[in-house]
């Protein structure tokens, strides 16, 4: 390794700006690295440090080339890019190219804008585990000087409340909980905590600022930063700016045309040009007590998915499929057999994906965060506000916490209204994540299989819990016969993690 005045600058592209690519490192390296920001209070450098220090990536880090021999490697690369990426328009080439990009102190309404892509991985710091600083807020938002002392003011209220009630939770908690006898007391106030931070999460302004790890290729990022340059918020487009600067650095071939795109850009614009002054587009109803409701259901899903399956195993024809698929008791045999015997962790077959449904979700912004990030699920991606209002646990009554909390809700609320009146994309960061949107969701069954039986389960948040009982639900009620294989935890549980 190259003597450095900073041994980071050998693994990073900057050491002191926010956004940084990784590299010289083994993709294990940069996976765990990523993975401390969900559990992990530091950044990223500040652990990759502490792993140099350990000298944990000694003899594993290193690059077997020397630096010239690098730069040559380096400079083939480019031409290769330029011949068959520029020159012939292969751009399947670039999704080879893999580039990781760490992102800090980017406020939670421009994370959710970065994880838009459906094609990379990522990994946010938790809510649910991190307990967020009282005095960090992301300022410059984009709103004019005679507004943005309101949304300031107003989050640093927000954020003094979820300070102080967090100790207050935890402390209500484990008199409610006492240490089971027997149990590891570290370990049960662990998870105290943790349904702390889970209760008191929607009073945290989307103003926050998160960490985030991306793993994405070539080809994904050129696609994504042409809608992030674009994007209406000012904080996405320098960030946008920045992923693109770094990632050139490890990848600059593959990025020699990212620019904004002018269809995608506009498109709101025209369509409400189109809508026309007669047709008034409706963006709040009367408040529905659903979480969810289903919107379109498959056909025939019986004789669908029989006859998928008989297509998928044996090349059979479709038209012949379906004929066989006509005889019920013959189908059901066919999709019983073809779900049994599916162990714990393991995925439901292929055929599953001919089954499509479309529910609408309303729910929390901290919920739709967690759901948001289903890659195979098709969603809308509504707007943050407060027109819809919140929802509450009922344990924060019952600790003695809810009247702070709605008046504190309530509080940023009417500030967000305000601001949205003039800046409804800026308004976004003073929402707190308690405040509802409402977006359409539409997915396979194979995903449905999926997402409900992760997010069903007992270590999940209790607002997508119930996102996922009613999403099975739905798909029940069109297809009975799966109840048998659809694993869907209902039981209530004290608190998620013991």
């Amino acid at each position: 390794m190259p003597q450095s005045p900073d041994p980071l600058a050998w693994y990073c592209t900057n050491t002191d700006r926010p956004v940084f690519a990784l590299k010289n490192l083994p993709e294990e390296v940069v996976a765990v690295l990523f993975a401390y920001y969900s559990r992990s209070r530091e950044d990223l450098r500040t652990n990759l440090r502490r792993l140099l220090d350990d000298q944990e990536l000694d003899g594993i880090a290193l690059l077997s080339l020397d630096a010239p021999a690098l730069a040559t490697a380096r400079e083939k690369a480019r031409s290769f890019h330029e011949k068959w990426v520029v020159g012939y328009g292969h751009a399947s080439v670039a999704e080879h190219a893999v580039v990781h990009l760490a992102v800090e102190g980017a406020s939670i309404v421009a994370a959710k804008a970065l994880e838009e892509c459906r094609l990379a991985a990522y990994t946010e710091k938790s809510t649910r585990y991190v307990r967020f600083d009282r005095d960090t807020l992301v300022t410059d938002v984009g709103l004019p000087e005679d507004l943005a002392p309101r949304y300031e003011t107003s989050a640093r209220a927000l954020l003094g409340v979820y300070t102080e009630l967090t100790d207050v939770a935890e402390a209500r908690l484990l008199v409610r909980h006492p240490v089971p006898t027997g149990a590891n007391p570290k370990a049960h106030q662990a998870a105290l905590r943790a349904h702390a931070l889970d209760l008191l999460r929607g009073l945290l302004p989307a103003g926050v600022p998160t960490n985030l790890g991306i793993t994405i290729n070539g080809r994904a990022l050129e696609h994504h930063l042409g809608k992030l340059l674009g994007h209406p918020l000012a904080e996405v487009r320098r960030l946008g700016e920045a992923l693109r600067d770094e990632a050139t650095t490890v990848i600059p071939t593959l990025l020699k045309y990212t620019s904004p795109v002018p269809h995608r850009d506009g498109a709101e614009a025209r369509v409400r040009h189109a809508h026309g002054a007669l047709h008034p587009i409706i963006t709040q109803d009367e408040e529905d007590p659903r979480v969810v409701t289903v919107v379109d259901t498959p056909d025939a899903p019986l004789r669908t998915l029989a006859a998928a399956i008989q297509v998928e195993l044996y090349g059979t024809p479709w038209t012949s499929a379906c004929q066989a698929a006509h005889d019920t008791t013959h189908a059901l045999e066919v999709v019983r057999a073809y779900l049994s015997d599916r162990g714990p962790h393991v995925a439901p077959l292929r055929a599953l994906e001919f089954l499509h449904f479309t529910f609408e979700v309303e729910c929390d912004y901290g919920a739709w965060r967690d759901l948001q990030r289903h890659r195979l699920v098709s969603a809308s991606t509504p707007r943050l506000g407060a027109q819809n209002g919140y929802r509450l646990s009922p344990e924060l009554d019952e600790l003695g916490l809810g009247g702070d909390v709605r008046r504190a809700l309530d509080e940023a609320g009417v500030v967000a209204r305000e601001l949205a009146r003039s800046h409804p994309w800026e308004a976004q960061y003073a929402v707190p994540l308690a405040y509802r949107v409402r977006y359409v969701l539409r997915a396979n069954l194979r995903e449905l299989f999926h997402l409900i039986e992760l997010r069903s389960a007992r270590q999940g948040h209790e607002a997508y819990r119930r996102i996922a009982q009613d999403l099975a639900d739905g798909v029940l009620a069109v297809c009975p016969w799966l109840d048998p294989f659809l694993r869907v935890d209902r039981e209530q549980y004290p608190f998620a993690r013991h």
